[in-house]
Formats: structure tokens, C-alpha cells, sequence
């Protein structure tokens, strides 16, 4: 089994804050999330950040498209 060593780098961009869900409003990490980061493997840090995607997408307004109109 080939073990990836690439450790991934932090999300954190310097605005450090707790909204009402507990989650830093910077990064969207939580407080233990942000708190084990220095200690996490390579595969935890990845596995954190796909956790911080997903918790992204879920709060990122959907976008309707509108078909165009052809002109005749």
C-alpha cells in the first residue's frame, strides 16, 4: 500500500470567527476541526477539508439558470 505523504495546507484565510453554528466563518472549519488541524495526518486534513467543501456547497445560494431565447 503506497501511503500519500502530501499533507494538504490549512483553509484558514485570517478571519477568525464563530457563527451561531459554531463553525469560523473564514474557513467554515469547526472548533476541534481547527483545533486537532496541527496534529491531523495528511488523510484527516483531507478528509476535514472535504467535509469543509461539502459544508460550503450546503450554504452557497443555488443558481437558476434561464434558458435563452433563440431569435427567429
Amino acid at each position: 500500500m503506497i501511503e500519500e505523504t502530501n499533507t494538504p495546507r490549512s483553509p484558514c484565510i485570517g478571519v477568525c470567527q464563530v457563527d451561531q453554528q459554531r463553525l469560523c466563518v473564514g474557513c467554515s472549519r469547526t472548533l476541534g476541526e481547527i483545533g486537532r488541524w496541527s496534529i491531523a495526518s495528511p488523510a484527516e486534513k483531507r478528509s476535514i477539508l472535504e467535509l469543509v467543501r461539502q459544508r460550503r456547497a450546503a450554504q452557497a445560494p443555488s443558481i437558476q439558470t434561464v434558458p435563452s431565447q433563440a431569435k427567429s
